[in-house]
Order: C-alpha cells, then structure tokens, then sequence
C-alpha cells in the first residue's frame, strides 16, 4: 500500500466591500510509504514538550532507500520514558551472504525531545561536533555493537540517527557511512 497525502491551505483577506483581495496557498506532498506501520504510543504528559515529528511516517521510502536501507523493513522502535521520548522507525539492510540474503545492518532514525546540549554532556569527550547539512551535530560510536550514531537539532529538540553494521557478514561499515545517511536524512526535514 503507498500512502500519499496532499495537504492545501488557502488564506483570503476581504476588503471593507466583502471583496477578496489576496488568496495564498501552499502544498505539502507526504512522501510514499509502502509499509503501514501502528502510530506511536502515548507520551506522558510532563515538562517536555511531547515529540510530534515521526520518522515512521514522514521520512520516504525513497529516502531510506537512497541512504542504503531496505524500506520494506520499515517497524516501529520507540522508547517511552517519563521524563523523555523516542519516537523512531528501524530499517535493515540486506545483502547476499554465502547465498543467502541476510541482515548486515540497520538504521534507527528517532525524533526526541532530549536536546542536543544534553546529549553532549551524556557522551562527554567521545563524541564529535560536526554539521549535517548545516545543522549543528554530534557524533559517537558504541564499538561493541558495531553501531555509530549522527545526532542533530531536529524538529522536536533533536533527530538520532543510529546506524550499526555486522562486521562479520559484510565489508560495509557503518560508521563509514554514519554521516552520509544522516546527510540524507536531514534534506527531508522541515527548516531549521
């Protein structure tokens, strides 16, 4: 099933006659998703502003296909906490393996409303300041799960982007390609 929205919006302003003087309107195109997948769960109600953008259903298939992911794979994956969220979507790539096609990695993109500035003082010296796409940025490895993460301001504080490959199937690594998916990723957000 492909799911397309297109969303119009009109504004008039009318004279002291009753005549219409300006009419505008814009159109915002959904992106194509081939995958239903459940809305995400409630958040409690607290001091931080409950995460809104969802990467299940506003991030393309196009786009996880461009960044080397499998959109077919397309699930859930979201962490809700008391004092934080994670609304986030997990993709798996694919490749054949000794004639088999197998899982060699993943990707989970979560929108949060955790901040960038918190997530530097988590990762401390191990984590990196870069740009993606312009937007302020950092980025960090967790070697034991072959996994690197890009986390940038987002819609909702920030976007994380975790990308983990399995070294022992494939010569893809992802902390290799990390930032590029996260560059990917970032084109399809809305501005700053």
């Amino acid at each position: 099933m492909v799911s397309t929205a297109i969303v119009v919006t009109g504004c008039a302003s009318r004279n002291n006659e009753g005549q219409a003087t300006d009419t505008t309107a814009s159109t915002v195109a959904k992106p194509s998703i081939a995958v239903t997948v459940k809305p995400a769960p409630e958040q409690p109600r607290n001091s931080r502003r409950p995460v809104e953008f969802d990467p299940c259903f506003e991030i393309g298939d196009d786009t996880v296909r461009r960044a080397g992911f499998d959109p077919i794979t397309r699930e859930r994956s979201d962490q809700i906490h008391d004092g934080y969220a994670f609304i986030s979507c997990a993709f798996e790539r694919k490749e054949e393996v000794r004639g088999e096609v197998l899982r060699v990695g993943s990707l989970t993109i979560s929108s949060t409303n955790v901040t960038l500035d918190e997530f530097r003082k988590r990762e401390g010296s191990s984590a990196a300041e870069i740009k993606v796409n312009e937007r302020e940025a950092i980025t960090y490895r967790r070697p034991e799960a072959e996994a690197c993460y890009v986390v940038m301001a987002g819609p909702d504080g920030t976007l994380d982007i975790s990308v983990s490959s399995a070294g022992a199937l494939t010569n893809w690594n992802a902390c290799d390609q990390a930032q590029n998916t996260a560059e990917i990723v970032a084109a399809t957000l809305p501005a700053e």
